[in-house]
């Protein structure tokens, strides 16, 4: 199947600076869906890296996010790492999604560190790493900083470039007393740079003849296997072979640009150096390759102007290499370097978005998943006047649909928009959202059917898009232990944006039981004394509304992510578990924290066990909350700061002021320490997709729940 679909493969930094030129002109964009494929949602801007190992400048201010780039260019975003490239079917292939289908692609991944046979054991047991990823060589050089001093082993960088050499002058300025060697070939390194290392007190050897504690890995760049297997035309490097119009001359449809990439007459050591110059004409190329017009040639300058910091601790110094001379070091090259790489990062840092809280009659500024449900003063207004009072007063996750001997059938239905603009990724998140409901009842997913609306778009793509949401929720329900039942489709009648991704909505009926002799959980059962206990932590709303916004959230990025896309099933079985082997059913209430955050679904327990207890003429109970046991992603505290708001915070604030505004002694929930933790008070209203579970636990077998939960209450008179 081949459709219009233009693919970028790879992070890359000339990827991201298509991206820009896309960004700043919106006419040379092909009229056809486009995705960008990276294993990272931020990049660390190569040049900056020595600067960063150095302790110049902060991570978080120097990353290019891709991510939000890629949202402001209004293209696809999928985080995931290409296991092969299918070039003749037009397929690229991942190790769990689908296979995604192309008609043009840029290559721009970036290539591994070459590990040689020397250090392959070494690198086995964690003693020698690669500079590549940059990440995990941040994490590890941080984790040796306890040992700047003398005593201390040798830190060993190993290689004989560039890199090498400035990744030495960089931890000699981290490193002040810490013994550095740098091995490496000397008689390929020019006598300047050789005098400087050692003025500098890093040692130099040819070979490692001596005890060290790590080696860093500076070795030069391969590429990845799947390239290697290939049926491309790799040079002695493996950079593909490309013409000077910057695709391929065997698969014209296939362009390569960045450290992947060769000109077919080029022979520098890396086209990298040349991604700023070459986004121009690959702009242009990609524009008129749709168009079916003659392609613009490129032609390379031969040598590249390439900048050295050697971190000096008085006047910071560099040197200036231009094909085999090497000039300095002067503080003049120090400062136009700073000045270039602060250029490159400033082109692509996005004006953040006014980050107080939007019109709601803004529908570009509403906030996804399930932050998109109506209010809740809406829902129960409405049931109400529609003479369906009893789910406005007595709310359950799930419905109980068939019960005998053994088995108790529960169903629950949930969606949302699309959340994400990668559609197998939102089916598996918009999946483990809708099983939530029957995880807050205590049973396990058997069964479920879909509602999908597709955007009105070409029919090859709408089966790309409608085949990746079924293998995200199929894969996804049956790794539960349950199976695809059902489904039905409908085509939208809204105007189609892109991306087109974010056109679809996704629902799902969910059907699951529980075994035994416990019936399921409800919002109504808590107890006096009942210890009240969450299971991950809060501010998913909060995250996606500074997506929105465009803010930096590499610091969230992973871990909001990471948890939203983990079944919280096991949870559910460890708690049933423990319930046979006590012979005691000691979860007296559950519900999931979802679109109306904390506040609301925690009112709607305490709403509906005092209108039973009422019914049984006792007494009502009330939660003491405790502010400063409640967890938020990393970030997101800086993200309230901000004064950034999710679309449904206002609405969901109604309900934490009805209760602040009530006399302390007629309040059901309780804030303990609200002076001191105005920041938490924003979690309470947060809307959660895939959020927590919400239990109130007998306090006396509180101790048995698995570390995952955590205590944030407790029920009182």
């Amino acid at each position: 199947m081949t459709f219009n679909h233009l693919v970028l493969v790879g992070g890359g930094h000339s990827n991201v600076l298509l991206m820009r030129k896309w960004l700043m002109r919106p006419d040379l964009i092909p009229k056809c869906p486009i995705s960008i494929i990276s294993r990272d949602s931020h990049l660390v801007y190569s040049a900056m890296f020595p600067s960063l190992i150095a302790g110049e400048i902060q991570l978080e201010n120097n990353l290019i996010d891709i991510l939000s780039l890629a949202n402001r260019v209004k293209i696809a975003f999928i985080k995931d790492e290409v296991r092969d490239i299918d070039f003749r079917k037009r397929k690229i292939l991942f190790h769990e999604r689908l296979s995604i289908s192309y008609s043009r692609i840029i290559l721009n991944y970036g290539g591994e560190t070459k590990i040689t046979d020397e250090y392959i054991d070494l690198f086995k047991q964690n003693i020698a790493f690669p500079i590549k990823p940059f990440f995990k060589a941040y994490d590890l050089i941080q984790s040796e900083d306890s040992l700047n001093n003398q005593s201390a082993l040798p830190f060993v960088i190993v290689g004989s470039g560039l890199a090498a050499i400035e990744v030495a002058f960089a931890l000699r300025k981290r490193w002040k007393e810490r013994e550095l060697v740098l091995v490496c070939n000397s008689n390929t390194i020019n006598k300047k740079l050789i005098h400087y290392l050692m003025i500098s007190n890093i040692k130099i050897a040819k070979e490692i003849r001596f005890k060290f504690q790590r080696i860093i890995l500076c070795t030069g760049n391969q590429p990845p296997l799947w390239i290697k297997r290939n049926i491309l035309n790799l040079d002695k490097k493996g950079r593909i072979i490309t013409t000077h119009k910057l695709n391929l001359s065997n698969f014209q449809e296939v362009f390569a640009v960045g450290d992947c990439s060769s000109i077919e007459s080029n022979k520098l050591n890396s086209s990298g150096l040349y991604a700023v110059k070459v986004v121009n004409i690959l702009a242009k190329n990609i524009y008129k390759e749709f168009k079916g017009r003659k392609l613009h040639n490129w032609f390379p300058q031969k040598y590249g102007l390439q900048i050295l910091n050697c971190f000096n601790d008085q006047v910071p110094k560099a040197f200036i290499i231009y094909g085999n001379k090497v000039f300095g070091p002067s503080h003049i090259f120090a400062i136009l370097k700073k000045k270039i790489d602060n250029n490159f990062i400033n082109k692509l840092k996005l004006e953040i978005m006014k980050s107080n809280v939007m019109s709601e009659s803004q529908s570009k500024d509403d906030c996804r998943g399930c932050a998109a449900k109506i209010s809740q003063q809406v829902l129960n207004s409405s049931l109400r006047s529609s003479n369906l009072e009893q789910f406005a007063d007595c709310p359950e996750d799930a419905s109980e649909l068939f019960i005998n001997e053994e088995k108790l059938f529960l169903q629950s239905v949930d969606g949302f928009p699309a959340l994400l603009s990668d559609p197998w990724l939102n089916a598996r998140i918009t999946t483990l959202h809708a099983c939530s409901d029957l995880w807050a009842c205590g049973a396990k997913v058997s069964s479920a059917q879909m509602i999908v609306n597709i955007p009105k778009i070409e029919k090859e793509y709408q089966n790309y898009l409608f085949s990746h949401i079924l293998q995200g929720v199929k894969s996804t329900v049956e790794d539960l232990g349950g199976k695809i039942i059902g489904g039905h489709t409908f085509e939208s009648r809204n105007i189609v944006t892109r991306p087109y991704p974010l056109g679809i909505d996704l629902s799902l009926v969910v059907q699951g039981m529980v075994e035994g002799d416990f019936r399921s959980w409800k919002k109504s059962g808590m107890q006096l004394g009942d210890s009240l206990f969450m299971s991950r932590p809060l501010g998913v709303g909060i995250f996606f509304a500074g997506q929105m916004r465009n803010i930096n959230l590499f610091k969230s990025y992973s871990s909001v992510i990471e948890n939203m896309i983990v079944s919280q099933q096991f949870l559910i079985d460890e708690i049933n578990d423990l319930q046979k082997r006590f012979k005691v059913k000691f979860i007296n209430a559950a519900t999931d924290i979802t679109g109306y955050g904390l506040i609301g679904h925690l009112l709607e327990m305490i709403e509906t066990t005092n209108l039973s207890r009422i019914n049984k003429d006792l007494s009502p109970l009330k939660v003491a909350l405790k502010l400063n046991s409640l967890r938020a992603y990393p970030g997101v505290f800086e993200l309230i700061r901000m004064g950034v708001r999710s679309s449904l915070y206002h609405s969901n604030k109604i309900k934490l002021d009805e209760i602040m505004s009530k006399n302390k002694n007629h309040r059901t929930i309780l804030l303990t320490n609200s002076d001191n933790f105005t920041e938490e008070i924003n979690l309470l209203i947060d809307p959660q997709t895939c959020g927590p579970l919400l239990i109130s636990c007998n306090a006396k077998y509180a101790k048995y729940l698995s570390s995952s939960w955590y205590k944030i209450g407790e029920v009182i008179s």
